[in-house]
């Protein structure tokens, strides 16, 4: 068998979102890689009991518990806003199996929330039809984000839904004792919308009409300005929560595992005064340098991107959003495309820090109130009130 492991890490990568949005030059993941797979059983009732965040912590908290157990591995991630979805080469499957089924086995103690998984082969994807295409988009010098095609991971994401479809759900039995979420952080307050809107937007395009790039470019000519200037994070409502917010509450729950009750706490509290110190005087305390950390964090967010869908989260005024609204309708109507939108005041942001002497760290964003599950949801309806329409 052909040695894989490496298959991701030398991947080259890629500053331009339009060219990966359209599908282009993206490569096959081995047939002998997994895709792990997860999602919050219905997320859309926690949501509307108020439980975004904690929805947002079980999806970050899943690409964590597995990248934890893949050292040594590059592997190519995605987060889903309930979920996520990270693929691994046969040396780091054992490991990554029994870490996602542990946070499954201890997702509602920690969180409240029950949490469903999968290990799917790839290779049985692309048998029902499907491929499973992978791109790296760059975010900064030592940071990028995966990026992907092919349909696989829509036919994974139906399997991991489907009751009858049992095969690769992971279970109790797949668990290990300990569960490690260390990296993962949850500090800064929601993203107010400096214009009025934070608009979160889904969509896959239908025909052959239009390409994800064509929309893109439309959106930014609907905005007046590169979508980039749209990104949910700026200087001005970065804002760090209380120590006592919910946010950190459920960190701390989350870094039991790997220092134990006590340990957590005082680990969060140390990290957390000296964070707040750096943020107050703009300055370096011990690895955090708050004027550097923050400029870093606004490129290394998940803002935009595609995994056969293209997702946005975007900070527009009123009438933009109308504007946009307007033309997605259009270009459903006209059958080129089908889409989903969710309009909130706020986005939320979950980080997942690696090392911050070497600037590695990530930041998941989603619309507030769910974003992400509510434009989903409104995709889904859309094609049975077109079908109505037809009739």
């Amino acid at each position: 068998m052909t040695e894989t492991s490496e298959f991701y890490r030398n991947l080259d990568s890629s500053g331009d979102f339009d060219s990966i949005s359209d599908g282009r030059d993206y490569a096959p993941l081995p047939d002998n890689w997994t895709i792990l797979i997860s999602d919050v059983v219905n997320s859309t009732g926690a949501i509307e009991r108020g439980e975004y965040k904690s929805v947002n912590m079980v999806g970050a908290s899943s690409i964590i518990a597995v990248l934890n157990g893949c050292a040594g591995f590059e592997v190519p991630f995605i987060f889903g806003g309930d979920g996520g979805v990270i693929a691994v080469p046969p040396g780091a499957l054992k490991a990554a199996r029994t870490r996602l089924a542990s946070l499954q086995d201890q997702c509602e103690n920690l969180f409240g929330l029950t949490l469903r998984a999968a290990a799917i082969p790839v290779r049985e994807l692309r048998n029902a039809g499907t491929d499973v295409k992978v791109r790296k988009f760059q975010l900064s010098q030592n940071n990028h984000l995966a990026m992907f095609a092919g349909g696989g991971l829509e036919l994974a994401d139906q399997w991991l839904k489907d009751e009858a479809e049992t095969a690769w759900h992971l279970t109790p039995d797949d668990a290990g004792k300990s569960l490690d979420l260390g990296g993962l952080s949850c500090r800064w307050q929601p993203l107010a919308a400096r214009n009025g809107v934070m608009l979160t937007i889904i969509l896959q395009t239908t025909g052959d009409k239009i390409t994800p790039s064509n929309v893109s470019k439309n959106l930014a000519r609907i905005l007046g300005k590169p979508i980039d200037d749209c990104a949910p994070v700026q200087n001005s409502n970065l804002k760090l929560s209380s120590f006592n917010s919910p946010s950190l509450s459920m960190e701390r729950a989350a870094l039991r595992g790997r220092y134990g009750r006590y340990g957590a706490f005082a680990w969060t509290m140390l990290t957390y005064a000296v964070q707040a110190l750096a943020e107050r005087y703009n300055r370096k305390y011990a690895e955090y340098n708050a004027p550097r950390y923050r400029e870093e964090l606004k490129a290394n967010t998940d803002f935009r991107k595609f995994d056969g869908a293209l997702r946005l989260v975007i900070d527009v005024t009123e009438q933009k959003a109308d504007e946009i609204e307007k033309y997605l309708d259009e270009g459903f109507r006209s059958g080129d495309l089908n889409y989903g939108t969710w309009r909130s005041d706020a986005a939320l942001m979950t980080c997942l820090l690696f090392d911050l002497a070497q600037s590695l760290h990530v930041h998941f964003i989603d619309g507030s109130e769910g974003g992400y599950t509510k434009a989903a949801k409104a995709m889904k309806a859309r094609i049975p009130a077109k079908d109505s329409d037809v009739r």
